[in-house]
């Protein structure tokens, strides 16, 4: 009971004013606190979202080397097959040295591959909703939709061409395969002298939009240098 009428006591000795400076001290260290974690938890998601839009850049680099790499095979084959068409598939026109530097018309089967790694995890979690620039982010999705279109163009082109060629082999003499000693132009004249090849490298300029790899590299370098800009 003595306890009870000390406080008693002492809360009817404060005064209204010293009430409300009381209740105002513990009121604004509250505010104070919860203002303060809402700042560490915004510096803390923002620093994640640096981090995740740093692993994009990265990932775009290497699809742009990737697309790059790609860019070079089927140029390779634009300028080797325009070279055919023009000497009317008669190779004794072209040197031979042409002939090595652009053979993977002859023999190259490759893809276009690109990573999404970076991309699903971003997706996957909740930062970009904390992406402020929208239009940047609208972009690079755009990107990687862009890149899926130019894999499946890449796809089709070789799929085309893989058939030629495998049906071509399979349908050669078997004596002749298996000789060793054949050079380039012996295969090249091979090829030449079987219409299903003619017909593919007479298709082959106009098989795909061929600008649009070089779009897609301009837009990649564009993004490329956007992300390093704002998330250093």
């Amino acid at each position: 009971m003595g306890n009870i009428d000390k406080i008693k006591s002492t809360v009817k000795g404060w005064r209204l004013g010293d009430y409300f400076r009381q209740f105002s001290i513990v009121a604004a260290g509250i505010i104070v606190t919860f203002w303060g974690s809402d700042k560490i938890t915004e510096h803390s998601r923002q620093k994640e979202v640096r981090a995740a839009m740093q692993l994009i850049t990265e990932e775009l680099e290497y699809n742009r080397k990737e697309l790059c790499y790609i860019k070079h095979l089927l140029d390779i084959d634009r300028h080797m097959s325009s070279l055919l068409i023009k000497h009317k598939m008669d190779v004794s026109g072209i040197p031979a040295d042409t002939l090595s530097k652009y053979d993977k018309l002859f023999n190259n089967m490759n893809e276009l591959s690109y990573k999404t790694d970076a991309l699903d995890v971003l997706k996957g979690s909740s930062l970009m909703q904390y992406i402020s620039d929208k239009r940047l982010l609208q972009d690079i999705l755009q990107t990687y939709f862009e890149l899926g279109r130019r894999k499946k163009d890449v796809g089709d082109y070789y799929a085309a061409k893989t058939d030629v060629l495998m049906g071509l082999v399979m349908s050669r003499n078997v004596k002749f395969a298996l000789e060793t000693d054949n050079d380039l132009l012996d295969q090249v004249s091979f090829l030449i002298s079987n219409d299903e090849f003619v017909n593919f490298v007479i298709m082959v300029p106009g098989f795909l939009y061929w600008d649009e790899f070089d779009e897609l590299d301009e837009m990649l370098d564009k993004q490329i240098q956007t992300l390093k800009a704002k998330y250093k």
